[in-house]
């Protein structure tokens, strides 16, 4: 009979998107999404996975894919049954009225995904916001 794996609290805690953050995706497969803004942002997107090893030598690797870029992260390898945690983020110009194509997802070797999270946060500028001309003061 197969193990049945599970999630613990640790767990659950490391796969919280950060406070602020959007939840695009929670599942186990990952997502293909786009992002865009009325206004020029930065956009922190991040990608967390818990998974656990089921054949010795397993790892598990997070990849996130903007344009023909790639940002990975992984854990492992490790013994059989041992509990792995991958993440990666990456941060990316949005402007103004454009879309930004991405994919987020995990990539297990000799592993079971048990959760993966795809989240994104704008990140605050210190830049003045743009004047609209019309003369409000």
């Amino acid at each position: 009979m197969a193990a049945h794996f599970r999630l613990n609290e640790d767990d659950n805690g490391f796969l919280a998107a950060p406070q602020g953050a959007s939840l695009i995706f929670a599942g186990a497969s990952g997502t293909q999404s786009w992002i865009e803004r009325a206004q020029d942002c930065v956009v922190r997107i991040g990608v967390q996975s818990v998974g656990v090893v089921t054949a010795n030598g397993g790892s598990l690797g997070v990849c996130i894919e903007v344009g023909d870029a790639a940002a990975k992260g992984q854990d492992g390898p490790a013994p059989i049954e041992y509990q792995l945690r991958a993440s990666q983020s990456v941060q990316v110009l949005v402007k103004a009225g454009e879309r930004v194509a991405f994919k987020a997802y995990p990539q297990a070797d000799n592993a079971q995904v048990l959760r993966t999270v795809v989240w994104a946060a704008d990140l605050k500028s210190d830049l003045p916001p743009p004047q609209n001309g019309a003369g409000h003061g």
